[in-house]
This record gives structure tokens, sequence and C-alpha cells, in this order.
């Protein structure tokens, strides 16, 4: 294994170039100027700009499923408390990782050949961290939606949204929009908490070390 803080450098600069400029747009010279490396050195980590998009966006999800799955194992077995620390996660992973986040929903579909199959596997195991929630809540009785594939798809779409507007120097605050996208999620699924109810879901615990940008040059 190369240099942890090599690769971590050089994707780093590749998530800000292909934020900026698109993959289309960013060269790999581009990346290299970003990491303060020569093309020789860049090299050594990733021969080509699609291997450091494939490298930047399979760690993302790998990241992400890691760290919902922990988030969620860290409530009671209840679908509606599964449903709202996953909702949180994802909605404090976007605003955290704000330009990644960029990346993943507009430039994975560059991904070509085995990297796209390898790719389309973890986007799947991802979605169906949510997924599996609203079926068993579906399953259960606890949600009223017939669909849980469009329920699924309309939360992570709310969620993933984020991406496209939401800066930190925002009039809305992260705890703002973690709260209004928790009861949008609740209500897609049926469900409408009192005050008492939805304050006592966003006191549940989420880890705040995986909402941390996962390619950060210190450890979370």
């Amino acid at each position: 294994m190369r240099s942890t803080n090599g690769r971590n450098n050089i994707l780093r600069s590749a998530r800000d170039t292909f934020a900026s400029k698109g993959f289309d747009g960013a060269s790999i010279r581009d990346i290299a100027q970003a990491a303060g490396l020569s093309l020789s050195a860049l090299y050594y980590y990733f021969p080509s700009k699609q291997e450091a998009l494939y490298e930047l966006v399979h760690t993302a999800y790998m990241w992400y499923i890691d760290h919902s799955r922990a988030v969620i194992a860290d409530v009671a077995d209840d679908p509606t408390e599964q449903l709202v620390v996953a909702v949180r996660y994802l909605a404090r992973y976007r605003m955290e990782n704000v330009s990644v986040s960029t990346v993943l929903l507009r430039d994975t579909e560059r991904l070509t050949g085995d990297n796209a199959v390898r790719v389309k596997d973890v986007q799947r195991e991802a979605r169906d961290i949510m997924g599996e929630i609203v079926q068993s809540g579906i399953d259960s009785g606890a949600f009223t939606v017939t669909s849980a594939q469009l329920a699924t798809r309309a939360i992570h779409s709310i969620c993933n949204s984020l991406s496209l507007w939401y800066r930190p120097t925002g009039d809305l605050t992260p705890d703002d929009i973690e709260r209004d996208f928790t009861q949008y999620s609740l209500r897609i699924l049926g469900i409408d908490p009192s005050k008492t109810e939805l304050d006592r879901l966003l006191a549940l615990p989420v880890n705040q070390a995986g909402m941390l940008d996962f390619i950060s040059d210190t450890e979370a």
C-alpha cells in the first residue's frame, strides 16, 4: 500500500479539481498541480484521471457505507429510529462533504469498464442501507407507503440536493436542515411526529466522527 498521506493529498486535489472543473474539464496535470506534484510523482499513485476518479468515488462510497451502518447499529432495532439516524447521517455527510458529493452525483457516470461495474455495486449497497430500513418499516406496519423503492429514492433525492445548494455560509444551519429533512422524510413514510417525538428522535446518537471529511489530513 502506498503512503496514505500521499494518496489522501492526491484524492483531496482530485476532489477539488473535479468539483470545480468537472471530470471532462479536468486534466491529470491539473490534479498534479493542485497536489504540488510532478506528473511522474502523480503517476506513481494513479496512472490516469479515470483511476483517480474511481479511487475517489469508491473510497467515498465505502466510507459512507461503513459509517452509516455503524450509526444505525447504535440505535434500537426499530425502523423509525433507524430511518431517522440514517437520514440525519446522510444529510450531515452531504453538508460536510459538499465537494465530493458534487463529484459523486455528477461525475460517477464518467467511469468506464470494470471501474464502472465496481462502483455500481457499491452505489447499490449504499442505496440499500436506507431501502432495507424502509422495507422493514413497511413490513412491520410502521410506514404506510407501498413502494420502498420510490420512498427511498424520494428521501435520497432530498438529501442529495444539499450538494447543489448548501453552503456553510448560508442562512440555514446544519441543525435546521437536519431537523426539517428528518421531518420531511418521516412524512414521506406516513409519519408526522409531534414536537416532543421529533425532539426525541433528533436526540438519538449519530457518530460525529463519521461525518468528517473522509480524506481529511487528520485522523477521524
